[in-house]
């Protein structure tokens, strides 16, 4: 997709990725939990963003969602990939997460992730290769085990 950018993201990117965080997991949260609790979800997802380098993914020089990944000596850790509800269902995931695919696939490691049971993007991983790996009462382990091709 030419009109899709990933960019490291910048401090001035903090309030997008605050109500990117708000908008990709309010109605999650309130499935899972009950209510959407601002002052502790923002405080989670703020210590995640000084934790962790986020991109940013654009659209036509847009923000409609981030990345956030870190490498580990066997495996790469996918922590985030949001993408703004609006944007959804448009091949801007896929094209992303292929993309991290792609780079994980040359250095021959696999891609791991942390999923809530309920939320609806597991079967967007399946569908890219992601299987089962492991599971407790509301979240589960996924993985895509990658060659190089």
């Amino acid at each position: 997709m030419k009109n899709v950018q990933i960019r490291p993201a910048i401090s001035a990117d903090h309030e997008f990725l605050l109500m990117l965080n708000r908008a990709a997991y309010e109605t999650l949260a309130i499935r899972l939990f009950g209510l959407w609790d601002n002052r502790s979800q923002q405080s989670r997802f703020e210590n995640k963003i000084q934790q962790l380098q986020f991109r940013i993914i654009e659209l036509n020089h847009e923000p409609v969602g981030a990345i956030c990944s870190s490498e580990h000596d066997d495996h790469v850790f996918l922590h985030e990939m949001l993408i703004l509800p609006e944007f959804q269902n448009r091949g801007i995931g896929s094209f992303v997460l292929r993309l991290e695919l792609d780079h994980a696939r040359t250095f021959k490691k696999s891609i791991r992730l942390h999923i809530a049971k309920l939320n609806r993007a597991r079967e967007f991983y399946r569908i890219h290769g992601f299987v089962e790996t492991g599971r407790d009462e509301m979240f589960i382990d996924m993985e895509a085990r990658l060659t190089r091709q």
